[in-house]
């Protein structure tokens, strides 16, 4: 049996109300709230939380392969998947592959997936569908966009949702576009997308699967399409025959946006939280074609019940309070802040990579101190050489902190007004660590605090961007 073992998803903390967008850029309001992505996260960092949130229980290094999707990858030309697999602690020798450029890519690197377990080259690959895109200002898309990821664990062990069947189109029509240079997506005609794709292919994809499997609309309990707008959603249940109110996956526009790549996998996500045994759930994406699976929930989907966070990121939140700050995080005006013309070592960085990704510390043989990063001499009682490398716990409190003026988050000349936060934390195997702390504001931190690690940027030095961890407050 070839299917799903486990999921997991993310959604940014943050939130803009649409009226807000409306307001400053003269547009109306399509109503609700959309996720944005702070400004040390990007659609890797979203992929290391959601396929951290999918591995829950599991362990990373009995993981063969690392599928990550996105139509805004921060590289033009580098995997993300390999920062992904080194982040979440996986083997050297795991296979990483970048689906990108279209936001088909989720679904095709299911498929990839699917097609490497059966053929017996992997036993288990991890496919992480991630989206962080930047809309024009004033642009239709400002409102429609919103940021987020969705991770699938695919293998034949232990199936909580078996796939039953998969059928594709490839389909060149125009729709959303973004050239080399170009710095915003751009569309030719809506109403030919509108029609020519999301009210044509994937309806056809969508009723060649269920013919397929002898199936009709009424057998499914859940749709998890993507779709481009929240109308198309009520044209596809028009055209596809099911009802909306009851066979429709939440899409999650009013509190999310339509997160592009990791749309459909998002909806998925949400219909395999409240699964039953039994329960048949389609997932469509749409891109330059479509492409459509069919799920049925196992026995076992009952056993994983609450072990992820999945699509309840989106009840955690926090608004942002001006449409100012929303553009200084999305890079589309010019924020003020000093660039960062300072170069930094690529060499020491692939040195400590071991800490600085899957996060290692060391432990003494002598006292038993833990500590972080790994050096040679234990801070504790001196000893040289006498160590041996752990994994450092991910949840603490803060034992003191200090709000810095002069240098923001990664080491930045602050502007006097946004400083950076610094946290000194103990972790929860004792462990003392010094972090920079994010997604909270400052009159909010205190001592005692509960944290957690998350994967961020960590700054932009030398043309590249480099990524390690930093401390927020626990979500709920």
């Amino acid at each position: 049996m070839l299917g799903i073992l486990s999921y997991g998803g993310y959604v940014p903390i943050w939130r803009i109300d649409r009226s807000t967008i409306a307001l400053n850029s003269g547009m109306g309001s399509m109503g609700g709230e959309r996720s944005v992505a702070a400004r040390d996260e990007d659609s890797l960092t979203m992929a290391v939380e959601a396929g951290s949130d999918c591995l829950a229980g599991f362990d990373p290094k009995d993981i063969d392969g690392v599928f990550f999707a996105t139509a805004s990858s921060p590289f033009r030309q580098k995997t993300a998947s390999s920062i992904i697999a080194s982040a979440l602690d996986m083997r050297k020798d795991v296979y990483t592959f970048d689906f990108t450029a279209s936001t088909r890519g989720g679904t095709s690197a299911v498929r990839a997936a699917l097609d490497s377990v059966k053929a017996g080259s992997a036993r288990k690959i991890l496919v992480i569908a991630s989206e962080h895109r930047v809309a024009q200002p004033s642009s239709v898309f400002e409102q429609l966009f919103g940021d987020g990821a969705a991770a699938l664990l695919i293998g034949d062990d232990g199936v909580i949702a078996e796939i039953e069947g998969f059928r594709t189109a490839s389909d060149p029509i125009p729709g959303p576009w973004q050239m080399e240079g170009q710095d915003y997506m751009k569309t030719f005609e809506p109403k030919l997308d509108r029609l020519s794709g999301v009210l044509e292919d994937m309806p056809t994809v969508t009723s060649g699967l269920l013919e397929e499997l002898g199936l009709t609309s009424g057998d499914i309990s859940k749709f998890a399409l993507a779709g481009p707008d929240p109308r198309s959603y009520m044209d596809l249940a028009r055209v596809m025959k099911f009802d909306p109110k009851t066979q429709l996956e939440d899409p999650m526009f009013s509190t999310v946006g339509i997160t592009g790549t990791a749309h459909c996998l998002l909806m998925l996500v949400g219909a395999l939280e409240k699964a039953k045994p039994g329960d048949r759930i389609v997932c469509a994406s749409l891109g330059e074609g479509s492409d459509a699976f069919e799920v049925k929930a196992t026995d076992a989907i009952s056993e994983v019940s609450g072990k992820h966070r999945g699509t309840n990121y989106a009840a955690s939140k926090r608004m942002i309070p001006s449409y100012g700050r929303f553009m200084d995080w999305q890079g589309t005006r010019d924020s003020g802040w000093p660039p960062n013309d300072s170069s930094c070592s690529v060499v020491t960085f692939w040195r400590e990579e071991k800490w600085a990704f899957p996060f290692y510390g060391m432990k003494c043989n002598k006292c038993g101190t833990i500590q972080y990063p790994i050096a040679r001499t234990c801070i504790n009682c001196r000893t040289i050489d006498d160590s041996q490398e752990v994994k450092i716990a991910k949840r603490g409190t803060v034992f003191t902190f200090a709000h810095d003026y002069l240098y923001a988050h990664g080491l930045i000349p602050a502007d006097g007004v946004n400083p950076g936060t610094r946290v000194m934390s103990n972790m929860e195997d004792g462990c003392r660590i010094w972090l920079e702390m994010v997604d909270c504001e400052l009159d909010e931190v205190k001592i005692d605090m509960p944290i957690e690690l998350t994967f961020r940027v960590l700054h932009d030095k030398g043309g590249y961007r480099f990524y390690g961890w930093r401390a927020r407050p626990v979500r709920g």
